[in-house]
């Protein structure tokens, strides 16, 4: 049974119907304290995996009194598809809605079932020969028999009675195929054991489940006792291929059949034969041991035919930048396990850019709440945005958390930009919280900036002024993509972007750049006489034919000229007043 969805109410920050959907990998990105831990939390308490207290339940409006209260319920409901055989088993289509929810009375699992409308049809099984031979008599139906005679007569007529939808008691069958939890974090690089007993218990899972493993107590232990210490053997195996330098390593797994595995006793023996607790092993040494652990782990979860949850929080705090990669290979690999749904909360960047965009999940606060901010969704725009967002070089981290996205009218500007940017800024785009992407004249670009616009994110549209005239940067055009000109649409140039820096600097940039093949030097009268018609196009038409050096396009052109200004007075002052108002939109 797989998790496919989550939706959290009144626990910790979460208020109420934050909805997950759970991938392979599932990426939780966002500030400090936004409620990536709670979120992992909360799916480990669904699958039963932690406990609650009343200090978990959200904070409810101030009573009468002025005291702040708590809601009276935590409730997380998750979206698991089911196996054919499992369906076949709870007599259930491919999908269950399960639920746990903590109450002052207490913890309870529930499924939403079709039930009986008539109650005397409902919870046939946990009632006692007296109740069920009333209920019979209510409908009817005759009462003699045995206990199982009475329950079949109710069940029979239960399954032709009318029916609607009700969250009932979780039926054992359910509690039994709950996926297991398996969590990292970052305290697993620095305590080694921890990781080390989580991978084992994966392996311990396994052979419980093994219709080979009988017996008595005693024999059934000593058996798990030998599988589980093969494991670890192999487990120790592996860690010394990986970190060569740490020792001679022991792994001795503990084994309580009435409670699973206990422990994990862990030691590594140095070059002088002294054993050395991994925990006092040293910060770096941990961590390589701990992320060699997670790929043994890895292997283990594609033996196992138990359903998983892989919940890792912030796991990659604690190791480098070739061990990130390491760990992003990893991640890849437990994906690919069909039976594995994996959760990540992390800050890395690596992490959030190695997936695709449908995959992060953006949590923030709005008035000390949680909120998530899916930027792909099921919407046109949303199913393709990865696929326009790399198409456009911007990476998951950009569509994130940049604060302001300038789309330019094509190349030409694209290119120019963050050259012109930084000689009037002094400053970098990206050090402003400010993204840049190409328009190229098509409808998708307005569309795209709808799309971010809609999602929050502050958008400005930069063009020629002459593009004003086309039809895709009308009014009514910017009107039908919720745009205003002014407010989201700024115009630049005379005409365009090119004819706003003067024709001095151009005669300048076209003696340097590409001389005249006459031997002549270009004037100010080459670029003046432009001026009336398109100026960019007819600069291209006239260096072309002048010149022995190849002129790539119009894009270069405005390139070579931007990294030839030497001082930020040189860039036109409609362009560096420009950049001032971006600054300005970004903070």
């Amino acid at each position: 049974m797989l998790l496919e969805k989550v939706e959290i109410s009144g626990f910790r920050s979460i208020e109420s119907g934050l909805e997950i959907s759970i991938g392979s990998p599932t990426i939780l990105a966002g500030h400090n304290d936004a409620g990536k831990s709670a979120v992992l939390d909360a799916v480990a308490f669904l699958l039963g995996d932690i406990k609650l207290s009343d200090r978990d339940r959200t904070y409810d409006q101030p009573g009468v009194d002025g005291e702040l209260t708590r809601v009276s319920e935590t409730i997380v409901e998750g979206l698991f598809n089911v196996t054919p055989d499992e369906a076949e088993e709870l007599s259930i289509g491919r999908q269950l809605r399960v639920r746990r929810a903590y109450r002052e009375g207490g913890t309870t699992l529930e499924m939403l079932a079709a039930v009986p409308v008539d109650e005397r049809l409902q919870e046939i099984e946990s009632q006692d020969v007296k109740t069920l031979k009333f209920r019979l008599e209510g409908l009817g139906l005759p009462t003699t028999g045995n206990k199982p005679d009475l329950i079949a007569r109710l069940q029979e007529r239960a399954e032709s009675a009318d029916k609607e939808d009700k969250w009932v008691s979780a039926s054992v069958a359910v509690k039994r195929i709950l996926p297991r939890v398996q969590r990292f974090d970052a305290t697993s690089t620095q305590n080694p054991e921890d990781a080390i007993l989580a991978a084992l218990r994966t392996s311990y899972s396994t052979h419980t489940d093994d219709d080979t493993v009988k017996g008595n107590l005693r024999a059934l232990t000593d058996t798990l006792q030998t599988r589980v210490a093969k494991d670890a053997e192999d487990l120790r195996a592996h860690i010394t291929s990986q970190c060569a330098d740490v020792g001679d390593i022991r792994i001795d797994p503990i084994v309580r059949l009435d409670s699973g595995l206990k422990g994990v006793e862990v030691s590594a023996v140095n070059s002088r034969d002294e054993q050395v607790h991994l925990g006092q092993s040293g910060t770096g040494r941990s961590r390589r041991i701990a992320l060699a652990v997670w790929q043994f782990n890895a292997n283990l979860l594609s033996e196992s035919s138990q359903d998983t949850i892989l919940l890792y929080d912030e796991p990659d705090t604690h190791l480098d930048y070739g061990n990130q990669r390491g760990f992003m290979d990893l991640l890849n690999e437990q994906a690919k396990v069909p039976n594995v749904r994996i959760i990540v909360a992390t800050h890395s960047m690596n992490l959030i850019d190695g997936v695709d965009i449908a995959n992060v999940v953006h949590l923030h606060h709005v008035d000390s709440r949680t909120k998530a901010d899916v930027i792909a969704d099921d919407s046109e725009i949303g199913s393709h945005l990865g696929l326009i967002a790399a198409s456009l070089g911007l990476r998951n981290t950009v569509l994130l958390h940049e604060r302001l996205f300038v789309g330019v009218e094509g190349m030409t500007e694209f290119r120019a930009f963050p050259v012109l940017f930084r000689r009037a800024t002094g400053r970098q785009l990206q050090a402003c919280g400010i993204a840049v992407w190409p328009c190229d004249n098509n409808d998708g670009a307005l569309r795209f900036a709808q799309y971010l616009r809609d999602h929050g994110r502050e958008v400005v549209i930069v063009v020629d002024s002459d593009s004003r005239d086309t039809k895709l940067f009308s009014d009514a055009s910017l009107s039908a993509r919720n745009l205003k000109l002014g407010d989201h649409v700024i115009t630049i140039g005379a005409r365009e972007f090119e004819d706003t820096f003067t024709d001095e600097q151009w005669a300048e940039c076209a003696n340097r750049e590409w001389p005249r093949n006459d031997g002549r030097r270009w004037t100010v009268d080459h670029f003046s006489q432009h001026r009336e018609s398109k100026f960019s196009s007819k600069i291209y038409e006239m260096l072309r034919p002048n010149t022995d050096v190849e002129v790539s396009g119009k894009p270069d052109i405005m390139m070579k000229l931007a990294l030839g200004l030497k001082a930020p007075g040189e860039v036109p002052a409609t362009l560096s007043q420009m950049f001032e108002t971006l600054i300005e939109r970004a903070r």
